[in-house]
This record gives structure tokens, sequence and C-alpha cells, in this order.
């Protein structure tokens, strides 16, 4: 964020300045608890406002003062793709590309040990493809999890399985609104963002694909599982060619804009080709088009409240003053690169998502590593990789909730089963957090960048 030369005075100097954002934080848990999820997200933020408003000096000009951090490009730049991969996604979930999937793998009918190898799995195609781990996990659980249950195979393990492999594609898949705000709160190319980041991804996903086919086998019972589904939605694995066309344009040096326009053009075209979703349905309100713009309405305007909230600590000076606090812990880039694993992981835990966490605790992370000149992919790939592990433990966290709520559902569970009995299965969680750790320790994958080194052009 830019420091402005007039600082905004509020009633209660630094303090009052921050209570606006403490107001926001506490309606960030309290949404948290009663399960509010995005849609009610933006009404705490409103209330910020107010307090801001309450307790800034000059009232006269606190909308004029707000108004301008809608001024940093960073705000168009990310309502304007989370809109067009709003699109995206729901392009490829209308097609069927996620019963198909499902399909593809039911039909491998293998030894129950393997099923929980196989929801990993399942999940890891689906949320890379479509971009979302609370999707992905509501598309996978209410199949494999009644299944899992009548096979007699620990519903920890699965819905550890399910979250695992739903939060892979959150924190690599170009349409995610993790990889998207964390490339752009951090000044990063996207493409090159998810090329620096899927060795990272890739390790982890490896040993906790081993984990479950070995923890699955040693519990199974040996006997062969098979699922009936429809086979109609087949055609619909054609989709899967938008997220390779994605990565080749961004390869190729497209920006953001560009390539999610030919990605959703693509889907457009190939649906209707394919019948996998009529012309009616979709230019329907309820179509892909329509629903995909308003499902990330609530998203854009939780930005755009975030984006005034933090204005006031912009104009009043205190963004900065917290900055050079955190930098004083900062000695050097090891050091910096651990407080930046602590920001993303707590500031997760206190948003109630990755997402949100990214956005809002982005620009302080960014601070950091352009201090010490470390590469801004770097930067990109720890905030996103650590508050999506965390994100996936969390027992308020969307992926917990949803599979808890599942398996709950189920006749015949136990009604002590909780999240502490899915926490010791969540690999590839467990794994993205310890694989940054030690790679922040140990300096390995950490690059510099020359001072002064341009913004990538996504975020101009």
């Amino acid at each position: 964020m830019e420091n402005k030369e007039t600082k905004v005075e509020f009633y209660g100097g630094t303090i009052g300045t921050w209570i606006p954002v403490i107001v926001m934080l506490i309606g960030m848990v309290i949404n948290t608890i009663i399960a509010g999820g995005l849609t009610t997200l933006p009404m705490f933020t409103f209330f910020a406002l107010v307090v801001g408003f309450f307790l800034a000096k000059d009232k006269k000009t606190f909308g004029a003062t707000t108004l301008k951090g809608l001024q940093n490009p960073m705000f168009g730049t990310e309502a304007v793709a989370f809109i067009f991969a709003g699109i995206l996604a729901q392009l490829l979930r209308q097609s069927g590309l996620i019963e198909a999937l499902i399909w593809v793998v039911a039909q491998l009918e293998l030894n129950t040990g393997l099923i929980p190898l196989i929801a990993f799995l399942t999940c890891v195609l689906i949320s890379t493809a479509c971009g979302t781990s609370t999707g992905s996990v509501t598309a996978v659980a209410p199949v494999l999890l009644p299944l899992a249950h009548s096979l007699g195979i620990d519903l920890g393990l699965m819905c550890g399985a399910i979250i695992s492999g739903a939060i892979f594609g959150d924190n690599l898949a170009p349409i995610s609104d993790t990889t998207i705000g964390s490339a752009l709160t951090q000044e990063a190319d996207l493409g090159e963002v998810v090329r620096t980041r899927f060795p990272y991804a890739a390790i982890s996903a490896a040993i906790s694909a081993v984990l479950f086919a070995v923890v699955g086998l040693s519990s199974s019972s040996g006997v062969p599982a098979a699922l009936e589904l429809d086979s109609s939605s087949v055609p619909a694995l054609a989709l899967l060619v938008l997220p390779v066309i994605m990565v080749i344009l961004m390869r190729l040096g497209w920006d953001l804009m560009s390539t999610l326009i030919i990605c959703n053009l693509s889907g457009i075209v190939l649906n209707l080709v394919l019948g996998t979703i009529s012309f009616s349905t979709m230019f329907s309100a309820s179509g892909p088009i329509a629903s995909g713009m308003s499902g990330m309405m609530s998203l854009v305007l939780y930005v755009l409240l975030l984006f005034l909230v933090l204005e006031i600590l912009n104009a009043s000076g205190a963004f900065e003053q917290v900055s050079r606090g955190i930098m004083r812990y900062c000695k050097t880039p090891r050091s910096g690169e651990i407080v930046c694993f602590l920001i993303a992981s707590v500031g997760s835990v206190v948003t109630g998502g990755s997402g949100i966490a990214i956005i809002f605790f982005g620009s302080l992370v960014r601070t950091i590593t352009k201090a010490f000149h470390i590469d801004r992919c770097r930067g990109a790939n720890i905030l996103d990789g650590v508050a999506c592990g965390t994100t996936g433990l969390m027992p308020h966290g969307n992926p917990t909730l949803v599979s808890l709520g599942v398996a709950m559902a189920i006749d015949g569970v136990d009604p002590t089963f909780s999240f502490l009995d899915i926490i010791p299965y969540n690999f590839h969680c467990w794994g993205l957090l310890l694989i940054f750790l030690l790679s922040i320790l140990t300096g390995i994958g950490r690059r510099f960048e020359a001072p002064g080194t341009a913004a990538a052009p996504e975020t101009k």
C-alpha cells in the first residue's frame, strides 16, 4: 500500500485506528462459528466501516478517504479475476465433470483398502480442475463416505483423504481464489507462481498418497468395492482440457484476464458442442455464466469493503507503523519467512479461511519479502501453502465442517465422531506445513530478486 503524505486522525490514536479492524476480525470469528460463509461476511466488514466513521475526527471526509482504497489496482484485478474464475468453475461443475470423474474411479472396483487413496486422488483431480476445496468435499463426501462406512473403512481416514485432496487443488489450481489472491498480493506472475509451487505440492501429495495406501491397506478387509453410477456424464471429461489450456497460455506469457476469457469461451463452446450443457441452460439465470458471476459477488463485495477498511490503516499511517514493528523481528531472510509463516497460519485461524487470510494479510507478507528482496513467487507460495494447510486442519474450516456434516448424517455413525478423528489423517495439510517450514529453516528453494524488480504484468 502506498503511504499517504497527509495522515487521517482517529480518536484513540493508534489504538483507535485498529478498532475497526479488530471489530472486523471479531466478526469473522463470529461468522465462522455460525457457519455464515461469504454471504454474511461483508456485513461484519460494513460494521467495521461504521465504527471507523465514528472514530474518525474528520467525518466529512471519511468517505472520500476510505474510497481511495479502491484506487489500488490490485482491487480491480482481484475483482475481475474472481468473477471470470467463477464462470470457469461453473462451466466445469455444471458440465457433469465431477460426476464423470467419480464414475471413472468407480469402474476400477479396487480393494477396499485403496478407497481412501482413490478418494484422495479423485479430490485432487476435481479440486485442481475446479479450483475449490469446499466444492470438492461437497461433491465427493456424500458419495464415498457412506460407501466407506458400509465397508467398515475408518471415516476419519476417509475424511482426511477427501480434505487432503481438496486442499491440493485449492493450493495449486490456477483458478483457485487462493492462488490468484496470493499471486496478486505478492505482485507475482500467476503462471510462474503455479510452476514454482508445484514441486512443494507434488512432494506432499506423493507422500500423502503413499500414506493413504499404506494405512488403508493395513486395515482393509480385502473385499472389492464398486459404485453404481450413471455414465451419461462421461463426455464432460473433455472439459479437463480447459485447465491445461490455461496453464499453457500463462506459460506463453498471456496475462490472467486474457487467459480466463479464452478458457471461458472455450468452455462455453465445448459444453454446447458436447451437449453437456444445453443452450437454454447456458444462458439462463441458473446457468454457468450467470451463476458463476453471482456466486462470486459476495467475495467481490467483501474484497471491496476490505480495501475500504484497510485504507483506514493506510491513511492514518498505522499500516506503516505495524510494518515497522513486524520488521523488528525480521533480522534475516529466514526470520522474515518464519514471520510470514506465522502470519499465514494465525491469519487463517483468525479469519476462518485461507482465501480471506491471503487477501487480508498479503500486504504484510509482501512488505517483509520486499525488504529482503525475497523472490515474490517464494512469498506467494509460503503464504498460500501455509494458509491452505492450516485451513484444512482447522475444526472451523469449511472442508472439515462439510465432511463432518456428511459423516454425521450417515446412519450408525458414532455420535462422538469429531474433527479429532480426522486431523491425524489429514496428511497433505500436515505435509504442506512441514515442507514449507523445512524449506524456510534450511533455505532450500529460497531465491532472491534484484532490488527494484518490476511487478508482474497482471498487477499493473
